[in-house]
């Protein structure tokens, strides 16, 4: 049986494609997987040593792909990958059953548009399909995608699956991207020595590149409907036909028209002013990136958050590319929608690990 090939790619056959239907759109199927991966190696994965993980969430388009690479390249990171698929929670069983018959895939090009590629072996942001399954109905509502604390049983099926994940890769300390995370960053602090790595851009680049996706998400979704589906299987509503908006603590819903800049621009400073509002045991965990001035080539930003996170290897700079100014940043906005943006701005960068 041959693994599923990343979303997008020419390889994505019919066969393959009823077959992430069937395990990843049944919550049964889901929770049959997991149970069985549970079985036959929950005991291995209990007896490993992990060293603290790292959790990268922040809002989509702030180089969150581009950094997690370059942080798993700088240690001995576990993630879950494309190969993983269409059974992410039981990475150890697929690939059992996958290992005579896997297809060897080319790199190919991200359905983002953006230059980034990917393959079987990728580090994917696909951790949500764990939270989709234990606790979705605490969180994905009618208003949109509500900020929660999952419960002990949750979080300890959580520390299982971290465990499982280390063990299918053969390393010590588990690494995510997943930008859903900022829902339950409360929850997520506590676990032993974790950190919390938040990486923002320009807010209004950020948000042109978020409008530019949305729109482009979309566009590929009427021509495909799999593709929709598949995104939101994997948890995945930051832009496109399923998009839902963050309903967080410290502000109302973003309401209005995905179409437009100044939905983005007011999302963009709901989450991020959400996350420079936790509490003092929150914000200790908590790593804010300055992606911009990453990527501009300064070498003591990358030196300070190997630092932090205690990395083996020193992070290199190759990726680390500043995208250029886009064109709909500059599209009009409410000067008070702006002037909120840059004073949350002034205060990321205030907080942003930069110096070793």
């Amino acid at each position: 049986m041959p693994a599923a090939a990343p979303a997008g790619a020419p390889a994505y056959r019919r066969l393959d494609r009823l077959l992430h239907r069937l395990a990843l759109g049944s919550r049964a199927a889901l929770d049959l997987s997991f149970d069985l991966e549970r079985v036959r190696f929950g005991r291995a994965a209990g007896s490993l040593t992990l060293r603290p993980p790292v959790f990268v969430a922040g809002l989509a388009r702030a180089g969150t792909t581009v950094l997690m690479q370059r942080l798993e390249a700088a240690d001995h990171f576990a993630s879950l990958r494309y190969a993983d698929m269409p059974f992410p929670l039981a990475p150890n069983t697929w690939a059992g059953l996958v290992a005579r018959h896997r297809r060897r895939l080319a790199r190919t090009p991200r359905g983002h548009g953006d230059g980034l590629e990917h393959d079987l072996d990728t580090a994917e942001a696909i951790e949500e399909v764990f939270w989709r399954l234990h606790c979705g109905p605490d969180y994905h509502t009618d208003r949109g995608l509500c900020a929660h604390q999952p419960d002990a049983a949750t979080l300890a099926a959580f520390g299982q699956m971290m465990a499982l994940v280390c063990l299918a890769r053969g390393q010590g300390r588990y690494l995510s991207k997943n930008n859903a995370n900022v829902l339950r960053v409360g929850a997520l602090a506590p676990l032993p020595g974790a950190v919390l790595v938040h990486p923002f851009r320009d807010p209004l680049q950020q948000a042109a590149s978020l409008l530019a996706q949305h729109r482009r998400a979309c566009a590929l979704a009427a021509g495909d409907r799999f593709r929709a589906d598949y995104m939101r299987w994997l948890g995945h509503h930051e832009f496109g036909v399923h998009q839902r908006p963050f309903c967080l603590p410290t502000g109302a819903p973003v309401a209005g028209d995905p179409d437009t800049l100044v939905f983005w621009l007011r999302t963009w400073c709901g989450v991020y002013r959400h996350l420079l509002e936790q509490p003092a045991t929150v914000a200790a965990r908590q790593c804010f990136v300055d992606y911009d001035r990453l990527a501009q080539g300064d070498a003591a930003p990358r030196a300070a958050l190997a630092r932090r996170l205690g990395l083996a290897r020193g992070i290199a700079a190759q990726g680390l590319r500043l995208p250029p100014p886009h064109a709909l940043a500059q599209v009009p906005v409410p000067l008070a929608d702006r002037n909120e943006a840059e004073a949350i701005h002034a205060r990321l960068k205030a907080r942003a690990t930069t110096r070793d």
